[in-house]
């Protein structure tokens, strides 16, 4: 038995270093930088701004794009498409076909790893305004990166083609699991499985998750080390306690009943300094700082119905910002900390709204089936959710103006609360 317990143990450790090798491998290699730049022209030489991304009426730009060489030239110039349709801005043209404004080549070589060339030429101009070489090993991550150079090319701002989105699938009653996928919904990677969990967030480098779980029979808040791929407890008392998000002077917000309501407490990243911020009758959930850490935004029932608040980031200056509905949770703070989306009950149905945090707007973004857990992309210009529409709840992104909802799960698997990270390096 001794020995039958000792082989399990290696096997164990092995199983271990494999999973934290594919971690590694996966994170830097889809999300991190594993290209290496032979040459390049770079956009910035020419300061042109194509598209004007915050004009209310946006043209879209002609492009086409054209693949040569090895078969997985033809897959990037699909997953190029991809990233680009999605945002919009963009109408694409057969190679060959007159119109294009701008044209986009990409010849790959897979006979030593993967070696891409991409050039993209403006054909008003008739020049080429950017070249560069990739080498590396994961033809997504380099699609991705391609992406990355035509939307920042044709916007001047950065894409978002490069980041992940964290979610909670639903595997049987009251057991749920940690994932990270791409932005668009490929390579789902499991990061904590078994227990009960809930809330969960990205610290602002995007090195770490949060999130709390219920795994060892008590209420714990944890941080998962994606790079080290191992997690520490933050905090841990009686009663429920649910993680926020970080500040970006590194504070962590969450919510916990230690004392028998559930008020809103910030602690450093070390678990240290732990600080009680609100003192209601009512139950405060939900912190989320916004992206200068100026405020928090929280949701309380002190006054008869879960409603948003804000609040200095001690404590002070306490005011309620949603008066529309007897029914509004889930607050997620924009990039810029203009607005904040939300889930708000109209008709019996929870559904997605942005309201500026000013409270003087306020849009309803989604209207069929029941839609939750809104959290913006590191741009501003999306947004991931989940929703019930099509009968399974499953995590789905938009636009910000509320334009091509589209699901990015697969619909056997039951997804939920969906967390945007930040821009990966």
């Amino acid at each position: 038995m001794k020995e039958e317990g000792r082989r399990l143990k290696a096997e164990g450790r092995k199983t271990n270093r494999m999973n934290l090798s594919f971690v590694l491998f996966f994170l830097f290699s889809v999300f991190g930088l594993l290209l290496i730049s032979a040459f390049s022209l770079q956009p910035s030489a020419f300061a042109k701004i194509y598209i004007d991304i915050t004009s209310p009426a946006i043209r879209k730009l002609p492009i086409s794009i054209t693949s040569k060489g090895a078969f997985e030239a033809k897959a990037m110039e699909w997953v190029i498409k991809n990233d680009l349709e999605f945002t919009g801005i963009f109408s694409f043209v057969d190679p060959g076909v007159p119109g294009a404004e701008m044209t986009v080549f990409i010849e790959a070589d897979t006979s030593d790893g993967i070696k891409v060339l991409a050039s993209i030429n403006d054909m008003i101009e008739n020049r080429e305004v950017f070249k560069k070489q990739y080498l590396g090993k994961n033809m997504r991550s380099i699609a991705h990166s391609i992406s990355n150079e035509i939307y920042k090319l044709v916007t001047g701002n950065n894409g978002v083609f490069r980041t992940a989105i964290s979610y909670l699938a639903h595997l049987s009653s009251g057991v749920k699991e940690l994932y990270v996928m791409e932005w668009d919904g490929n390579n789902p990677l499991k990061i904590v499985s078994k227990g009960l969990m809930t809330s969960h967030s990205w610290s602002n480098d995007g090195g770490l998750l949060f999130y709390s779980s219920e795994k060892d029979h008590k209420w714990k808040i944890y941080a998962f080390d994606l790079g080290e791929f191992r997690e520490r407890v933050l905090f841990h008392s009686t009663g429920l306690n649910l993680v926020g998000n970080a500040s970006a002077r590194g504070e962590v917000a969450f919510s916990s009943s230690r004392d028998g309501n559930s008020e809103i407490y910030v602690v450093n990243l070390d678990g240290g300094n732990l600080k009680k911020l609100t003192k209601s009758f009512g139950i405060d959930v939900s912190p989320v700082f916004s992206p200068d850490g100026s405020k928090i935004a929280f949701v309380s029932d002190r006054g008869g119905s879960p409603q948003i608040y804000l609040m200095d980031p001690d404590g002070g200056l306490v005011r309620r910002v949603t008066f529309e509905g007897s029914y509004n949770t889930s607050p997620s703070w924009s990039p810029d900390g203009k607005w904040l989306a939300f889930v708000g009950m109209k008709d019996g149905k929870n559904q997605i709204f942005m309201l500026k945090s000013d409270s003087t707007e306020l849009r309803q973004l989604t209207f069929d089936g029941n839609n939750e857990s809104p959290s913006f992309s590191p741009d501003g210009m999306f947004l991931a959710f989940d929703s019930d529409r099509d009968g399974s709840r499953g995590i789905y992104i938009m636009r910000v103006n509320g334009g091509e909802q589209k699901k990015i799960t697969p619909k056997h698997i039951r997804a939920m609360s969906p967390k945007w990270s930040p821009y990966l390096k």
